[in-house]
């Protein structure tokens, strides 16, 4: 039985909003935070070196509200690294974190809801809920019936199966402060050289603490010509990518997980010889850039005898013998 504990409504949440030339869409972002039906908040606006109006329509939310506050930097960092700094501007005294990206906006009871349940089970240490992601909503798998409260390993391990995924995006979680600085790599949270690495923050906050749900629509994350990944992904596949790169830091909890790690490298392999095929230099170009681990020969050879038309049509055979029997 997972003990409850009485829900402390004035716990502080911090909310970072790393932005760059952000003027067209980040009034709709403060907005969102200024219409939570939760007040006990601070949002930190990490102004990135932006050029347009960024600057000037954050002061205005900071002036008529004191918990805005704005951090200007002359120096320029890639978009990664930026969401790093807003973890250096949390509060001491704040229990919870989340990152709002400039051109996404939160439910009015975004952190009303997440909050609560967080407070119901002191062990969650990351909560999400269904999201928005342009026309679609996105995070969904999980049974209503089994309520709010989820082993963290239990629902790793249901990621690395691809059963489910409720890591949503950067927008879409919060998280409790303390497990965050339980992480090896804190204050750097998210991996700048992972494109997608707000899934890894989640499964490494997967693999420390508990995980909460909420059964209700509560972020927006918008996809536009200018998004970070909008394009990026889709054109690249980016996901082989990040699988490879989850699969190789959790191969060691368990043998299923290690095979699941080769059997992706040949999967991955095929991709790339694929794209090798079609001469696609660019697709090239950005696997070899973000790769960790380059793919061997002899991955490349079975990927090969796998996946290629002449394989696959050679292994239909037994089942084509077994069915004309």
């Amino acid at each position: 039985m997972i003990s409850e504990k009485k829900q402390i409504p004035n716990a502080l949440v911090s909310v970072g909003v790393p932005v760059y030339n952000g003027e067209k869409y980040i009034g709709e972002a403060l907005d969102s935070m200024l219409n939570q039906t939760y007040r006990n908040w601070e949002c930190n606006i990490v102004n990135n070196a932006s050029t347009d109006n960024t600057e000037s329509i954050v002061q205005e939310y900071a002036n008529k509200d004191k918990r805005f506050k704005l951090h200007n930097y002359s120096d320029f960092f890639p978009i990664v690294d930026n969401w790093n700094r807003t973890v250096l501007h949390i509060s001491e005294n704040a229990k919870y974190f989340k990152i709002l990206q400039a051109d996404d906006w939160l439910n009015e009871r975004y952190l009303e809801e997440m909050v609560s349940v967080m407070e119901k089970y002191p062990t969650i240490g990351m909560c999400s809920s269904y999201r928005i992601d342009d026309t679609k909503i996105k995070c969904d798998g999980l049974n209503i019936n089994d309520g709010q409260f989820y082993e963290g390993k239990e629902m790793l391990m249901r990621h690395i199966n691809e059963e489910i995924d409720i890591t949503g995006s950067a927008t879409t979680v919060l998280f409790k402060v303390e497990y965050l600085k339980k992480l090896p790599q804190y204050p750097e949270i998210n991996d700048p050289k992972d494109f997608h690495c707000d899934t890894q923050l989640a499964f490494d906050m997967m693999s420390i603490s508990d995980v909460g749900f909420v059964f209700q629509v509560l972020s927006y994350t918008r996809w536009h010509p200018d998004a970070y990944t909008s394009n990026t992904c889709v054109l690249y596949n980016t996901f082989l990518n990040a699988r490879e790169i989850r699969l190789y830091k959790l191969r060691n909890l368990n043998a299923d997980i290690e095979k699941e790690y080769r059997r992706h490298r040949i999967k991955y392999a095929y991709y790339l010889y694929s794209k090798w095929l079609r001469r696609d230099k660019k697709n090239l170009k950005w696997h070899k850039d973000h790769e960790r681990r380059p793919i061997k020969f002899s991955e490349y050879l079975k990927a090969f005898l796998i996946y290629n038309i002449f394989s696959r049509q050679i292994a239909k055979i037994p089942q084509k013998l077994k069915k004309s029997k």
